[in-house]
């Protein structure tokens, strides 16, 4: 039992050998140690703090995005309303060309046909003064004049009723 009783010596020498192992492992192991925790508990933190930025910086460009997919959709809106606009103006446009161009062919074949109507009369004129002379001649059985008969047959024509159109 002699392992169970105290010595004094062996006492003395694990006390000396405790403490020296304590000051070589305070010196040599504790420093490095809580050097190394606390390298990694600061790594630890900025990963945290990077990941929070990151987060942070990942949620602001996606308000960003979703922002300008936003202003793009209403640009989209925007630019197929101008488009139905402009083309709603150029139909009308065309329309407008259209019916100008009618009235404008309506006016010539209107002005044609009075032209028409005007050089039929004439015509007319022309002929009647031209048997009004020939019933006269042959009334009269004389020869006249037939430049001074037919400004007399004109002259008569224009003073009708309705013969100045």
């Amino acid at each position: 039992m002699d392992l169970l009783s105290p010595h004094p010596g062996l006492i003395l020498w694990t006390i000396i050998t405790f403490v020296v192992v304590l000051v070589v492992l305070k010196a040599k192991v504790w420093g490095p140690l809580l050097a190394a925790l606390d390298e990694r508990e600061r790594s630890i933190r900025d990963a945290l703090e990077s990941a929070d930025r990151a987060r942070a910086e990942a949620l602001v460009q996606q308000a960003d995005h979703e922002k300008r997919l936003v202003e793009a959709e209403s640009q989209a809106r925007q630019i197929v309303s101008e488009a139905r606009a402009a083309a709603e103006k150029v139909g009308q446009q065309v329309m407008a060309a259209a019916k100008e161009d009618a009235e404008r062919t309506a006016q010539r074949a209107r002005e044609s046909i009075q032209a028409e109507k005007r050089a039929a009369l004439v015509e007319l004129r022309r002929e009647v003064a031209d048997m009004a002379i020939g019933a006269a001649g042959a009334i009269l059985n004389a020869e006249l004049d037939a430049e001074r008969n037919r400004k007399l047959a004109d002259d008569f024509i224009a003073d009708l009723p309705g013969a100045r159109n």
